[in-house]
């Protein structure tokens, strides 16, 4: 009983001094001025029945727009997927890029109601992104226009399911205009036919504006991107931002990098010739038909005259950032020869080791070193610490055989010969818009941050649909470097999550493209990218690593439409960032020439008719963000020269971005 009674006042000792750190968190209060808008749109949604049957509900989107900083929050009844919460978000963004507007100074609540369980989707997206749209402008809509439809990163409105379901809800409901994707306009339903004791099912096309207009009287449009949908909502659009302005200036070409492809695919051209006198003299085995050393370095001599010969063509067409790509691709193949010719004559793969290993350190060192000062050197040390990562990486890379090894250090060596092309590179160019280190890391928090939620937003949609499976994988390696990197190596982690959202970008955008219509998705990425490289420069920034990947882009247009793509993505990407880290442009919108009804949805800013369901949410948000606090990011520079890194005659560059390719030379950007 004794041992019992002292346990009990121990317990009550501990938990008396316990209670200061328990009242250690205070209760905070304070008052905060709220300024709102509010607008409710209406979008059609599937539901099902319990024979599993589908039919189409309309589904209320309440939208309040406040001020804040950055927060999207979603509410809905009944409860539905994750994807509706990044569809949220990501029309939010959407709006602030074709606004022109700074979205991250409000905060936004999405209300989707709807009178049945309905089946999970983005379908409401472009609805939520024209909702965001007249909240940021301050303008109403027409009431008899509905629309379904994903929403897509460069603002274009992507496939959904469904659609003669959903003109059925429109339709009952009265509506006047039914917006779909553009190229959706024929369905395909299953059919049932019985043929004696057989019955057979076969899809058959039904034409959804021939339909639904001889039912209801709605008139079905099909839309390409939300400023489209926009004219029929509020009779405006935006300006399309389009540049016929060169992205490849004469200037910068002929007195930078056209010298530089001249001198870096002389090199490759010594390289492969060594490589191939070394590969006459070397005693290399011929082993089996299942591993035949000497035809593996037969065939990576093979690659190396091939990637030097389109270099050489690249070069002749004024493809010069491209031609140095094929070259560093062709002096990986020719250092691969050279070093195995070395291994199977005597030299120990340790002494290679040891070598390739003294040289990337020593690149990692230079770009770590590197000062940062403006814009230009922004991308130039960036992209000189991301090649340096990059080659370490491979030093410490183990492969299955020796040759894989081999491979491997070849291609750091090259690699991080290329780290002291970057960080030259910047003197080329005069200085732009002064940045400093605290600068450099907020953006890197703030765009991994964002690279994390489209990441998740991506993933989602991918595993849906089974759509762009290699765009997210993509996404999470260079998202997984970003985050690793960003403590230390700031400005490769910039541009490690700018990738990332490229690529996450992409694995929604291409949802439902196909053959028909990837060259307009193509067409579109190639114009957002040289609009916003031509904005950067009216902003006296050179986005010269914006302009290197939409030559890749370029390059490749004729003979692989995705690396292409995913070129012009990230050099948009890119460019964008370059033009938003001076600030925001507001865009200007002028009236379309739809024809609508005047029963306009005015909306409510500062007391209009606010449901109390919305004002007791409100409470709560303001309680909610009042927590958090928004960071400012002050741009400040130092002054000095740049700095002479050396070892010019040791360059090198990227090369193709070819997911379907094995080979790891022709895997890397």
């Amino acid at each position: 009983m004794k041992s019992i009674s002292y346990m009990k006042w121990m317990s009550l000792f501990l938990i008396t001094i316990s209670l200061p750190l328990s009242s250690g968190m205070p209760i905070h209060e304070w008052e905060r001025e709220v300024h709102y808008r509010n607008i409710t749109l209406y979008a059609p949604a599937v539901a099902q029945l319990q024979n599993g049957s589908y039919y189409g509900v309309l589904t209320e989107v309440n939208v309040t727009m406040m001020n804040g900083t950055g927060n999207v929050f979603v509410v809905t009844t009944p409860l539905t997927q994750l994807d509706m919460q990044g569809s949220a978000k990501l029309a939010v963004e959407v709006a602030g890029m074709l606004t022109g507007r700074d979205v991250s100074k409000y905060d936004f609540l999405f209300q989707v109601k709807a009178d049945s369980p309905i089946v999970g989707g983005p379908s409401a997206g472009a609805t939520m992104c024209i909702a965001a749209i007249c909240l940021l402008e301050n303008m109403g809509t027409n009431n008899n226009v509905i629309m379904t439809g994903m929403i897509n990163p460069d603002g274009s409105v992507g496939p959904v399911g469904g659609i003669l379901e959903k003109g059925e809800a429109a339709g009952r409901a009265g509506m006047y205009y039914f917006l779909i994707p553009k190229g959706q306009g024929i369905e395909y339903k299953t059919v049932e036919e019985r043929n004696g004791p057989f019955v057979i099912y076969r899809k058959v096309p039904v034409n959804v504006s021939q339909v639904l207009y001889d039912r209801y009287g709605l008139i079905v449009k099909e839309v390409e991107d939300v400023n489209d949908a926009l004219s029929y909502f509020t009779n405006h659009t935006f300006a399309e931002a389009t540049s016929d302005k060169p992205i490849l200036t004469a200037d910068y070409y002929q007195t930078i990098m056209k010298p530089l492809a001249q001198k870096v695919i002389q090199q490759a051209n010594e390289s492969y010739h060594n490589a191939s006198a070394a590969f006459q003299m070397a005693s290399i085995p011929v082993g089996n038909w299942l591993y035949n050393p000497r035809a593996i370095v037969s065939n990576g001599l093979d690659d190396a005259e091939k990637a030097l010969k389109d270099a050489e063509r690249a070069y002749n067409n004024n493809f010069y950032y491209f031609s140095i790509s094929k070259a560093f691709q062709s002096m990986i193949n020719s250092r691969f020869v050279i070093y195995a010719c070395a291994y199977y004559n005597g030299t120990s793969f340790d002494t290679l080791h040891q070598e390739v290993e003294k040289r990337v350190e020593n690149s990692l060192r230079a770009a770590e070193a590197a000062e940062i000062d403006d814009m230009t050197t922004l991308q130039c040390v960036g992209a000189a610490q991301q090649r340096a990562l990059d080659a370490m990486d491979y030093v410490n890379r183990s492969g299955q055989r020796i040759l894989d090894e081999i491979y491997y250090l070849a291609y750091a060596m090259e690699r991080s010969k290329t780290v002291y092309w970057w960080l030259n590179l910047s003197r080329d160019f005069n200085e732009s818009y002064e940045v400093n280190e605290t600068w450099i890391k907020g953006m890197a928090e703030n765009y991994y941050e964002y690279a994390q939620n489209i990441y998740s937003y991506a993933q989602i949609l991918s595993e849906e649909t089974g759509y762009s499976g290699k765009y997210v994988s993509r996404a999470k390696d260079l998202l997984e470097k970003a985050g690793e990197e960003k403590e230390e190596y700031p400005a490769a982690s910039l541009f490690n999550s700018l990738e990332s959202i490229a690529n996450s970008n992409l694995a929604i955008e291409m949802v439902g493209v196909d053959s028909s219509t990837i060259y307009g998705k193509l067409n579109r990425t190639a114009q957002m990218a040289s609009y916003s490289i031509q904005r950067a420069r009216n902003m006296s920034i050179e986005p010269i690593l914006a302009v290197s990947y939409a030559e890749f882009g370029r390059s490749f247009e004729q003979d692989d439409v995705i690396s292409s793509l995913t070129y012009y993505k990230y050099a948009y990407m890119i460019a964008n960032m370059l033009c938003l880290s001076k600030g925001y442009n507001v865009s200007k919108m002028h009236e379309s020439n739809v024809i609508y009804s005047t029963d306009m949805n005015a909306g409510n800013e500062n007391g209009g008719n606010v449901p109390y369901t919305l004002l007791f949410s409100m409470a709560i948000i303001s309680f909610l963000i009042g927590i958090g606090t928004g960071m400012a990011i002050k741009s400040r520079g130092k002054e000095g020269g740049k700095e002479d890194y050396g070892e010019d005659e040791e360059e090198g560059s990227d090369e193709d971005y070819d997911y379907d390719m094995e080979e790891i030379a022709e895997n890397q950007e």
